[in-house]
């Protein structure tokens, strides 16, 4: 049984060759995120993020068939999980609607605060309208539907008076999220200003 266990272990184990493809991959998203950082979308191009990488364009469209749209998509979509991932740990805890809410504002800052992610979330091309249409919203739909909830269980509770619809609510809280995450990113405010602001605006419901 123990022979068999490690024969199931060691063949559960990636190869040398997808592990050395999923280096690869991983060197070329890194590379993308610090030129798209540094040059913004429409400046950043596929030779510049394959040299950051070692690579060759060969190697680039290998692995991102679309080029840099895919790379783009990719990295956003990669923020956009962590950031889901983190919101729902933080609903599935202790505390009020006001702590969950200031809680989730704080997450998001604390990504946007990161350099390289900071400058690349924060950029803003029409370009890029088609290439995020998939991803686009994903993770705004999950804070504003968690928000929503927690909303409605405290009306029902009575802990918010509020007559407005915890849908309208909810979706005005995210938008002044997202507010925030680019004013940090941008260095126009400080992160302890807009979770001051975001507790106080949630106090008031």
């Amino acid at each position: 049984m123990a022979a068999r266990a490690k024969s199931d272990e060691r063949s559960a184990r990636p190869s040398l060759r997808e592990r050395n493809r999923l280096r690869t991959r991983r060197e070329l998203l890194d590379a993308a995120l610090e030129v798209f950082a540094e040059s913004g979308y429409g400046s950043a191009t596929v030779e510049n993020i394959a040299a950051r990488a070692g690579a060759s364009k060969v190697t680039l469209y290998s692995y991102f068939p679309q080029g840099r749209e895919q790379l783009f998509r990719e990295l956003y979509e990669e923020i956009n999980n962590e950031l889901i991932e983190k919101v729902n740990e933080i609903f599935a805890g202790e505390g009020d609607l006001t702590d969950r809410v200031v809680a989730m504002m704080g997450a998001v800052l604390e990504i946007g605060q990161r350099p390289l992610i900071g400058r690349f979330y924060s950029i803003d091309d029409p370009a890029l309208d088609v290439a995020l249409t998939p991803v686009r919203g994903h993770a705004s739909r999950v804070c504003a539907d968690l928000i929503a909830a927690d909303l409605a269980a405290a009306r029902k509770a009575g802990s918010v008076t509020t007559k407005a619809t915890p849908e309208a609510i909810s979706e005005l809280l995210v938008g002044a999220v997202r507010s925030g995450l680019s004013k940090v990113a941008r260095q126009r405010a400080q992160p302890a200003d807009i979770l001051e602001a975001m507790r106080a605006l949630v106090s008031g419901l």
